[in-house]
């Protein structure tokens, strides 16, 4: 009996001490923890030297006392200590937290574990070590990620647990050398002057932006010689703060945004709006005065492609990378005018893209001169003379175009009458039942099956006319359209009044082919620096009726007198958002850097929602297209992906195939090829053919996509 009772408090030390060799969880030693037992009890031999059980005691086993009768210590839930932590990145000095797992077992008590496998969702904002729960926050974006640790539990079961884990991001940049105290200046409370403080310029208050925007110039004005300003744009969990003196006469006001902490601020806290603000420190009445702040909205849109425009100030045909903002010419060497001189000799104006970005067709020299269409993929293109597709030819003729979806043909706008043209030979195919007159301005469906026109227009040419409705024309077969049909009446029935909008123009199909925006104005034309005709935006749906009102894009324009020109759609149906480019004489920015006072044309986009609501503006405030230059005046702004190379063309790297591959053909030159199945396209990817795209999603435009039916 003696003999059994000291093994029942054998068992009863047990299951307090919690050392048996059936733990489930490995708990490390040390620390407190003791791990080290009999072999056949699990009781530590000098605690059972202490209850007073002899060193040759039995076992167990010997006892007839089954060895699942020694209690089982087991985890039965877990933490992360800390639960919650934040992390502070200072001017990109990554910033590291250390986690611990602490489990709590049967027995009431708690220790900490070192079996614990961590994890952290995918994220810009920190990444966490598997084996140690270390949390390391690089600065590249800020706000609050989930990390989580998972251990074994009872059963084979698996116990899970959280901390919540925010990373943010502040950064000083000292322009031009400053030292750093003039921080301080602005750690003194603000003071509220309207009159004194500095007004914000640029960026627009409430616009709508894509994520990968090029980060902006902010641009102000106000203040004198030895002030300091502190401009600071922030999210919830980011914050830059750039501090900048006033140097004398050549002062800009502005600050061009440091790229690298324009791009922290836009991954951070997606779903939350920028704000930046221009606090002055005015240094001759030593006071902080505090900045008007606004507003930017971040949309989860990826806007990519080359936008071409006119260079009207200079007769050339420019072309910006969206992603970059780089500018560049896009024919260096146009074919010359026969026995022209000069730079308007090489005028190259009227200008369509083909939707794949391949084809550019334009008019050369001047109005009603011969028009020609140039391949963009053309590794001759830097020639002098680039050569063209086909042209130019005294017989060949027309002003605006529009491509099929294909770039099989062409609507060319002759005089004031449309025709068909074959791309390839540049020949006009006959008997398309396209209007003879009073038309102007074709854009043609991206779904292929209907071309935007003005109609009834009122002047001989589709450049200039006061007059002027929307219709729609559509495709009866691969050659032939049926009549237009009006969807919208610039003019009113009614006589109207001295200035009113009465003239559409600059037709443009929305990616989906359902909705038009269009101008509205005094005339088909914007007018200069000097005259102005005043015109806005306006969208309505391709089937629509005369007596259907249009949605004025009210945002998009502006306040004031109307100065919206010639709308494009860029193929992009992103973040919840088609985006519009157009052309506009309003102020961008001050007078230092921007165009404030001039009334320069420069180009601007605008997010329009992609489901419109009847008696709403479904339009954003625009942002000013980075790239262009503020000294010219630029208009005719046409958005395409960036051209690519179809399968069996010739290539030198896979980037240039709309493929995606570049190999060696038969004949030993590098052609594009189409992808092994390992290689296949993704969704939004580039594509020549449905072959080349993954599973489940067809070539739709030169872009892989799921069948809309």
């Amino acid at each position: 009996m003696k003999t059994l009772r000291s093994l029942s408090r054998c068992l009863v030390l047990v299951a307090l001490a919690g050392c048996s060799a059936e733990e489930t969880t490995e708990v490390p030693c040390g620390a407190g923890v003791i791990c080290a037992g009999d072999p056949d009890t699990g009781v530590p031999r000098d605690a059972a030297a202490d209850l007073g059980a002899p060193a040759d005691r039995p076992t167990a086993n010997d006892l007839g006392v089954a060895r699942d009768a020694v209690a089982i210590r087991e985890v039965t839930r877990i933490v992360v200590d800390p639960p919650a932590a934040t992390l502070t990145v200072r001017d990109g000095v990554a910033a590291t937290q250390a986690f611990a797992v602490v489990g709590t077992f049967n027995d009431g008590t708690s220790r900490p574990l070192a079996n614990g496998t961590w994890s952290m969702p995918t994220s810009l904002v920190a990444t966490a070590d598997v084996n140690t729960g270390a949390v390391t926050a690089g600065g590249r974006a800020g706000g609050v990620v989930e990390l989580t640790v998972r251990v074994p539990g009872p059963g084979g079961a698996e116990l899970t647990a959280t901390a919540a884990v925010t990373v943010r991001l502040e950064r000083a940049v000292l322009v031009n050398r400053l030292v750093p105290d003039v921080v301080e200046n602005f750690a003194r409370p603000p003071v509220t002057d309207p009159v004194r403080r500095a007004t914000l310029r640029y960026p627009l208050d409430r616009a709508v932006i894509p994520v990968n925007l090029p980060a902006p110039d902010v641009q102000w004005e106000g203040g004198a010689v030895g002030d300091l300003y502190r401009v600071r744009i922030q999210k919830p969990h980011a914050r830059v703060d750039a501090f900048v003196q006033h140097t004398g006469a050549d002062f800009g006001y502005h600050w061009a945004v440091d790229p690298e902490a324009w791009r922290a601020l836009l991954e951070s806290d997606p779903a939350d709006p920028l704000s930046i603000s221009v606090d002055r420190w005015d240094n001759a009445m030593r006071e902080h005065l505090a900045g008007e702040s606004i507003s930017l909205r971040v949309a989860r849109a990826v806007l990519s492609g080359t936008i071409y425009y006119w260079d009207l100030s200079g007769g050339r045909l420019m072309r910006l990378d969206a992603l970059t903002g780089a500018r560049s010419l896009t024919i260096a060497n146009p074919p010359p005018q026969p026995g022209g001189a000069g730079a308007a000799s090489r005028c190259v104006a009227c200008h369509t893209v083909s939707r794949d970005g391949r084809y550019l067709s334009a008019e050369l020299w001047g109005g009603d001169q011969p028009s020609v269409t140039f391949d963009l993929t053309s590794s001759e293109l830097s020639r002098d003379p680039a050569p063209t597709v086909y042209g130019p030819r005294s017989d060949l003729r027309y002003l605006f175009s529009t491509f099929s979806p294909d770039s099989t043909y062409l609507v060319i706008n002759r005089g004031n009458g449309m025709s068909l043209l074959d791309r390839a030979s540049g020949t006009i195919i006959p008997d398309s039942g396209l209007p003879t007159e009073r038309s102007a301005h074709p854009d043609w469906s991206p779904d292929g099956m209907s071309v935007a026109i003005i109609t009834n227009t009122n002047m001989n040419w589709a450049v200039d006319f006061t007059r002027g409705d929307l219709a729609v024309i559509p495709r009866t077969s691969a050659t032939t359209f049926g009549a237009p049909r009006v969807v919208h009446r610039g003019t009113p029935e009614a006589m109207p009044s001295v200035g009113s909008l009465v003239t559409d123009a600059h037709p443009t199909f929305s990616p989906d082919s359902r909705w038009i925006a269009f101008q509205h104005g005094t005339n088909s034309r914007g007018g200069n620096e000097a005259t102005h005709y005043p015109g806005r935006l306006e969208v309505i749906a391709a089937d629509a009726t005369p007596d259907t009102p249009s949605m004025v894009l009210a945002n998009a324009n502006g306040s004031g007198e109307p100065d919206s020109y010639w709308p494009n759609f860029s193929p992009f149906d992103e973040g919840g958002y088609f985006w519009v480019a157009f052309y506009s004489r309003r102020d961008y920015g001050n007078a230092q850097v921007g165009t404030r006072g001039t009334r320069r044309r420069q180009i601007w986009v605008a997010a329009i929602s992609n489901r419109p609501t009847a008696g709403a503006d479904p339009s954003q405030v625009p942002y000013w297209l980075p790239g262009q230059e503020t000294a010219r005046d630029n208009m005719s702004a046409y958005w395409a992906p960036v051209a690519c190379r179809m399968n069996s063309e010739r290539c030198s790297v896979s980037s240039e195939c709309c493929s995606g591959l570049c190999d060696r053909g038969p004949d030993g030159m590098f052609v594009c090829t189409p992808p092994p199945p390992a290689m296949c396209r993704r969704e939004g990817t580039t594509c020549s053919t449905s072959s080349d795209c993954c599973n489940g999603l067809m070539c739709f435009n030169r872009v892989c996509g799921r069948d809309p039916g």
